[in-house]
């Protein structure tokens, strides 16, 4: 799925996007046409990233067996994470970065 920029609407391919800053988790990008910066919000920035993070972690307790009575749990709290770091990836609105 292409970004758009929020500020002159175009649809932006990955590739044509040269410029880039990354401050922590937050990543911006620079509008190849109008050449304003854009990023994710930082709530849903911040909700990917512990998507991922909790994946990661429930897959790696599951993998080597940790509290093994909670495998089930883990899995569900990871799959469900997933889903939403997914949906942000996938449908969130990047936004103008001032």
């Amino acid at each position: 799925m292409k970004p758009t920029c929020p500020s002159c609407q175009n649809k932006i391919n990955s590739t044509d996007i040269i410029n880039t800053n990354k401050k922590g988790i937050f990543i911006e990008k620079q509008c190849p046409s109008c050449l304003e910066w854009f990023g994710l919000n930082k709530t849903l920035e911040v909700l990917k990233t512990a998507g991922i993070s909790l994946l990661l972690i429930t897959s790696l307790l599951n993998i080597f067996s940790i509290k093994s009575e909670y495998s089930s749990i883990f899995s569900t709290v990871g799959f469900a994470e997933i889903f939403i770091a997914m949906l942000i990836t996938f449908f969130s609105k990047h936004e103008e970065i001032k």
